[in-house]
């Protein structure tokens, strides 16, 4: 075992307990996450229902249609796609869709994501070229009656590990930001807590 091995954590607040994160957030490649503004396809069929961690939330009970807005890569590589969903009813059988130039991805198949879940963060990673037009959507696909999907923060970026939510350059402040950073040390350098006590914060300066 190594002596000393350092690990570091951001968050919003003090005692680490506020959006506690392992890694620091890339910047979104994508404008207008935080409140759905500008041009998302589906807007219309959607709903504003509150908001999840400051961010607005889009909510949908019908079949289908999942709002989605398109982003067109910079250059070739690797993005990942990710955003908080929820949903409740047993039969909603809420589905992640991939589209690139309007088409479904062979290398990235639908993902069925189920019934009567909480709030949790999705990702996927999909492989572009320059130009190309990536779009995800999360559906209802199933008949029940009592389906809603709830979403909010999505979000792109390059490289192939989706990092905690953020606005894009040109829309982030300040306090988007983490605000604390945590360190503690130990002997493991393979193994990093996620309980916000272990660490000691101190604000980012």
């Amino acid at each position: 075992m190594p002596d000393g091995a350092n690990h570091v954590a951001f968050a919003y607040s003090a005692d680490g307990k506020d959006r506690f994160m392992t890694v620091y957030p890339n910047l979104n490649l994508s404008d207008g996450t935080k409140d759905f503004s500008g041009d998302w396809e589906h807007s219309d069929v959607s709903t504003n229902d509150g908001t999840y961690q400051g961010l607005t939330v889009k909510k949908r009970t019908g079949q289908w249609v999942g709002i989605n807005k398109t982003f067109t890569a910079p250059k070739d590589g690797v993005y990942t796609f990710s955003a908080d969903v929820k949903s409740s009813g047993n039969k909603a059988d809420v589905t992640r869709f991939v589209l690139v130039n309007g088409s479904p991805v062979t290398a990235v198949p639908n993902k069925i994501m189920g019934n009567n879940f909480g709030w949790l963060r999705d990702s996927v990673p999909v492989t572009l070229k320059a130009g190309d037009k990536a779009s995800v959507r999360y559906d209802i696909a199933g008949s029940g009656s009592d389906s809603a999907l709830w979403t909010a923060g999505h979000k792109w970026e390059e490289g192939s590990t989706a990092t905690p939510y953020m606005p894009s350059f040109s829309e982030v402040k300040a306090e988007d930001s983490p605000s604390y950073t945590g360190t503690y040390t130990d002997n493991d350098s393979n193994t990093q807590s996620t309980d916000p006590v272990k660490y000691t914060w101190k604000k980012i300066e």
